[in-house]
């Protein structure tokens, strides 16, 4: 297939960009890539699909997603819960803990829905828990055509801290479970959908209930198998406070020291993290998850993204989870960084839109493992790309491509989707996913998990009759 008639935003090395551009698939992968005049000539016979001048880039890689939160969308601003631990022991986790596995499958799917259409063609999920059901989440993620490295709760609390906390006991495992159960779903579903599916250990936090020691026999076990670790870090003061009970400078190198940092670790956050932290995650090599509107939302303030990006920090970007970000919108999140790294440092200049492309784009395929495969436009490449429609009032005219698509683009605008070569949305219109089914499922469900959660204070605080 000749995809012609496109501003093109390659990403390639040299970051060119073809006002009047095409590529070619073949299979899985890019062919050509180059002026439409040119391509049209050396490829007569090729079928044509014309995108009338639109924006074809790269697909975007959001590297920390809640699925099991797509379900809960806006539950944190009912009664508002200032307090972390009150949020998630007295709200989210009952109701996720509630759920049955159809209702996990359901959130998820919603969410790879959302993700799909404004543009996201591969994610980083980081705590999938055992109720929600691994296997039929894997099974949805490989027919919709999405790239996922899904991963699953490596865990290590007590019963009695359970206890002690009112830890939903829907959302716990054993250590032994955890682990053991994440290796039986890497070794089902690791590599499939054609390698499009990773299986990876979401670790949860650093915390007192938490025995830190399941860490080192999560890191042991990654390496031994070459998967992927994701884990939040460094969010929060009392995160350090944490960290000098142990005898550690930070919670960076308490990580270190249980072997979580390195090529295959995405980290989460990293709010607090300073120079020292900085100097640590770039020397290992682990990537950082900047959840830029997540954080403006939950009122933690912003990230050092430009400190972590000159430390030498591979930072790509995650929506995070829908109670407080709300969307699954990556293209909507891409000027959150830019508002929220400006307003920071007081100044316009400190961060332009190509240098956020690149960490939606290059930086979230290499925090995926996959940089080799995807994440720009050249020949050899496997053919994951977006079109966003420009044939919109506030995507006109289109001076400069890369500020069209960073500060006034938003998920509605992605016309087409295709990944792997094969297209997953056209004309707005899911391919692979029946949308009015799955809306219908989350709109017969979420009431009934709530009644069950038995959880108040989700709707407005206005009188509703």
């Amino acid at each position: 297939m000749l995809y012609d008639n496109a501003i093109i935003l390659t990403m390639n090395a040299q970051r060119q960009v073809l006002q009047h551009g095409a590529v070619v698939v073949k299979g899985n992968c890019f062919a050509a890539v180059g002026p439409s005049r040119e391509l049209r000539e050396r490829y007569p016979a090729e079928p044509i699909t014309d995108l009338k001048g639109n924006i074809l880039l790269p697909g975007l890689y959001d590297t920390h997603v809640h699925m099991a939160q797509c379900m809960l969308r806006g539950v944190s601003e009912g009664r508002r819960l200032a307090n972390l631990n009150d949020w998630l022991l007295k709200r989210i986790l009952p109701l996720q803990g509630s759920y049955t596995e159809a209702d996990g499958l359901a959130s998820a799917s919603l969410c790879v829905l959302e993700m799909l259409k404004s543009g996201t063609t591969g994610f980083v999920e980081c705590l999938l828990a055992e109720n929600y059901g691994f296997d039929g989440i894997a099974e949805m993620c490989v027919r919709s055509g999405i790239r996922a490295a899904l991963g699953k709760v490596a865990m290590a609390m007590s019963p009695e801290w359970r206890d002690r906390l009112g830890w939903h006991p829907g959302m716990w495992q054993t250590r032994e479970s955890s682990i053991e159960n994440t290796l039986r779903a890497f070794d089902r579903w690791n590599g499939a959908g054609d390698g499009r599916i990773q299986v990876w250990f979401g670790c949860r936090s650093f915390e007192p209930a938490n025995d830190p020691t399941v860490f080192d026999d999560v890191s042991a076990l990654a390496r031994a198998r070459d998967m992927g670790i994701t884990i939040h870090l460094l969010e929060r003061p009392i995160d350090n406070e944490y960290a000098r009970a142990h005898g550690f400078r930070t919670l960076g190198d308490m990580a270190a020291d249980k072997g979580l940092l390195g090529p295959r670790t995405v980290l989460a956050h990293c709010v607090i993290a300073d120079e020292g932290d900085r100097r640590l995650i770039a020397e290992t090599g682990a990537s950082v998850a900047n959840c830029p509107a997540n954080n403006l939302s939950s009122g933690w303030g912003p990230a050092p993204v430009l400190e972590m990006l000159d430390a030498g920090i591979n930072v790509s970007l995650g929506c995070d989870g829908a109670p407080s970000n709300a969307n699954m919108d990556l293209l909507r999140d891409l000027r959150s960084l830019a508002h929220a790294q400006r307003t920071r440092k007081q100044s316009p200049l400190v961060i332009a839109p190509e240098r956020i492309l690149e960490m939606a784009t290059l930086h979230g395929a290499k925090a995926l493992g996959i940089a080799d495969q995807v994440g720009s436009i050249e020949p050899g490449k496997r053919a994951d790309f977006i079109v966003i429609n420009t044939d919109a009032p506030h995507l006109t005219p289109v001076w400069n491509p890369v500020a069209s698509v960073v500060f006034a683009a938003q998920g509605s605008d992605v016309d087409t989707v295709v990944i792997d070569g094969q297209p997953i949305m056209r004309g707005r219109k899911l391919l692979t996913l029946d949308e009015g089914a799955l809306l219908e499922d989350v709109r017969r469900r979420y009431r009934d998990v709530a009644a069950r959660a038995g959880v108040a204070g989700l709707t407005t605080s206005w009188p509703v009759v």
